[in-house]
């Protein structure tokens, strides 16, 4: 079975992509270490089998919507999101964020705080927010009213990351909503403020396109062979630095041959938590 989700397949079962942030929030103990292990689901990158980064005592997040594939590496932070086999992340990513399998994010990724409107009198949030004491306590005090108008941008929105992507250093997503295709790459320090095309090489502030990994041809088959359903300890012909032909026709042929099936491991939730 697989999700599709803004247009990335992902082949886990059930993803949800929400504004949701709901989560259950944990102390971390004996327990816990267990079940991160039996799921195998890492927080270290090179240990003594079983051995967690997590302190006693500490408070961490599993998200309701989280669904965790096993050979997962949560090598930052304390949020347990919806990631897939063999991806790893340096960062402390919201917890509705969405990962693919295979993909590699570095340090200090991070999505930006919410986006004001930008067609009325003013962008302050005293137009939307009915919350603000400042803004209250004064209409309060000059006996006037104001009425507000909810902020209609879908702030506080998932990104979501498809399969073998390289997210750099110090990245910044739009808070409106992120999708990143398969096979993309985004440059350290990049504020990412719409979607990027599988294969595609982008960087900047804001991001612009640079140019694709590989000619549309070579795109174009690796997006239909969608090697990442597939685990790679079966690739038995593949070499690490074959060319990326060589490598396409190496797994075209073994699916060919049905020496290889897809990669459906079972998957950790909350429920595992709580």
């Amino acid at each position: 079975m697989t999700t599709i989700i803004n247009h990335v397949e992902f082949f886990t079962n059930g993803l949800i992509s929400s504004r949701s942030h709901a989560r259950s929030t944990l102390k971390y103990e004996k327990k816990y270490e267990n079940i991160l292990n039996k799921k195998k689901i890492y927080t270290l990158p090179r240990h003594l089998p079983g051995q967690q980064r997590l302190k006693e005592g500490q408070t961490f997040l599993v998200g309701q919507n989280a669904i965790i594939e096993p050979y997962t590496m949560f090598l930052q932070g304390a949020h347990f999101h919806s990631m897939g086999a063999f991806s790893s992340s340096n960062s402390t990513l919201p917890i509705n964020t969405i990962v693919g399998r295979y993909s590699s994010l570095a340090h200090n990724i991070d999505r930006l705080s919410g986006n004001h409107p930008t067609n009325r009198f003013t962008t302050s949030m005293l137009t939307y927010d009915k919350n603000v004491r400042a803004f209250n306590d004064y209409l309060t005090e000059s006996g006037n009213s104001f009425e507000k108008v909810s902020n209609s941008m879908p702030n506080a929105s998932a990104v979501v990351i498809g399969n073998d992507v390289w997210v750099g250093q110090d990245v910044r997503f739009s808070s409106t909503g992120i999708t990143v295709g398969d096979g993309a790459i985004i440059a350290a320090g990049s504020i990412v403020t719409r979607d990027v095309p599988p294969y595609a090489i982008v960087g900047g502030a804001p991001a612009k396109l640079i140019k694709f990994r590989f000619p549309p041809y070579i795109i174009q088959k690796l997006m239909n062979l969608k090697w990442w359903q597939y685990a790679f300890g079966d690739f038995t012909t593949v070499k690490a630095d074959d060319n990326i032909e060589v490598f396409i026709d190496k797994v075209t042929a073994l699916i060919e041959s049905d020496v290889i099936k897809p990669f459906a491991p079972p998957v950790a939730t909350v429920k595992d938590f709580t």
